[in-house]
């Protein structure tokens, strides 16, 4: 079983009455190929706007355009980290769960403290199911180190601290944690999707690691880009305090962002500052629209969630596309959202116009042509939005994702009689 140092116990602290968690900020040395981009960096509303209205401009690719070259980005960063073991931890074998939040988000998403932790993933995955949990804000967020947010904070080097922390897990090198994981799964909420597709991939091809990522596709929705033949042109509508004129692509995660405002001022809201050149949605109305499923969440809830937004780097936003579509991974995946999720289904994750595609989600299968039919699931949570860790039935989505880990033969195992080594060091 994992029993921790009396060192590292000293920095444990219960977040509820049952799992008990160490936060720490991790040093990672990293480097990666970055984009260089020839923009000026957002210094109003209005120039925030502009850049969201170009990025998400059809037919054309911004990031292209504005590409000018690549670089080798290197250098040293911290990491925010919470890492949770439960409460009574009697398993020889124990498995970690890396989580990932998304944008607009920090690890908080997954720890969530509003009502008693009542809707904490971390409280359902340790204590009901026995995982460990390493949740973190992701490099340029939150309490990890921010940095230039065009030329630097990039999709390649977020993967890159990623990958980081996850050998570190495996090696036993992670700061306060005895031992090393023999298994380690990964979680991720929408754009972390993009960054495990491009962790599995240098875990298959740490070739990959010293190639420049290529320039991104156009910044299509994923209805379209699933289900090419459907013509699709809804038009988005500003939430904020001001008018925004109509932007098209309105499926897609980057449209989204055309409902934001430029950062500033956030920092007055925030326990971080964060420099020019940084977007947030505009309000708390925007977050609803973009997270929320009327009449299946807590009002309250969405205004604290609102208290502890979180902004996107411009460059994230410009190399969302960089990863690739195809996938050579063959181990088990799963796709979840909620049915009215609006960025990634238009509100409607049924409606895909093929009588033979069961969902949105299901076309994802094609994206891991290795991976076999048993070992793909794609699963609709019933009367939830885009944000789904804070709507009413949330439980169920996380009982659906540990019971597919342990299908699979990646839960926790049992006690036996030889504990295998999990003991201080």
């Amino acid at each position: 079983m994992l029993a921790l140092p009396i060192s590292t116990l000293l920095l444990l602290a219960s977040s509820a009455a049952a799992k008990q968690c160490m936060n720490i900020s991790v040093p990672v040395d990293i480097s990666a190929r970055t984009a260089i981009f020839d923009l000026p960096i957002p210094q109003s509303n209005s120039d925030a706007t502009a850049f969201i209205q170009n990025l998400t401009q059809q037919g054309r690719n911004f990031t292209d355009l504005a590409l000018t070259g690549y670089k080798n980005t290197a250098g040293k960063y911290q990491i925010s980290t919470q890492f949770c073991v439960p409460s009574v931890n009697n398993v020889s074998t124990p498995t970690l769960q890396i989580l990932t939040h998304g944008i607009g988000f920090d690890k908080t998403y997954w720890d969530n403290p509003y009502n008693n932790f009542n809707y904490s993933y971390v409280d359902v995955a340790t204590d009901q199911y026995k995982y460990c949990t390493l949740s973190y804000d992701r490099l340029g967020i939150g309490n990890s180190s921010h940095g230039e947010p065009l030329n630097e904070i990039q999709s390649y080097l977020e993967v890159a601290a990623l990958a980081e922390i996850t050998m570190m897990f495996r090696n036993g090198t992670f700061p306060g944690v005895p031992k090393a994981f023999k298994t380690i799964t990964h979680v991720g909420r929408h754009r972390p999707n993009r960054l495990l597709h491009e962790l599995i991939l240098h875990a298959l091809l740490p070739s990959r690691r010293q190639l420049p990522p290529r320039a991104p596709e156009p910044a299509l929705p994923l209805r379209q880009r699933l289900l090419r033949h459907r013509r699709h042109d809804p038009q988005l509508h500003r939430l904020g305090p001001k008018h925004l004129h109509h932007v098209p692509a309105a499926m897609s995660i980057i449209a989204s962002y055309g409902l934001t405002d430029y950062v500033a001022g956030l920092q007055t809201r925030q326990r971080v500052e964060y420099a020019d050149g940084y977007l947030a949605n505009a309000n708390a109305d925007s977050n609803q629209y973009l997270f929320f499923l009327p009449g299946f969440f807590d009002a309250q809830l969405a205004l604290a969630g609102e208290m502890r937004k979180q902004p996107v780097a411009v460059g994230e936003l410009l190399t969302l596309g960089s990863v690739p579509m195809v996938n050579r991974f063959a181990g088990p995946v799963l796709v979840l959202t909620g049915s009215n999720d609006l960025p990634y289904c238009g509100g409607d994750c049924l409606a895909t116009g093929i009588p033979t595609l069961p969902s949105i989600p299901a076309a994802v299968a094609a994206n891991f042509p290795n991976v076999g039919a048993g070992n793909f699931t794609a699963y609709i949570q019933p009367n939830t939005g885009h944000g789904l860790n804070f709507h009413y039935n949330q439980t169920g989505a996380y009982r659906v994702i540990n019971e597919f880990l342990g299908g699979r033969g990646l839960a926790p195992r049992d006690p036996s009689p030889s504990p295998s080594g999990w003991q201080s060091r």
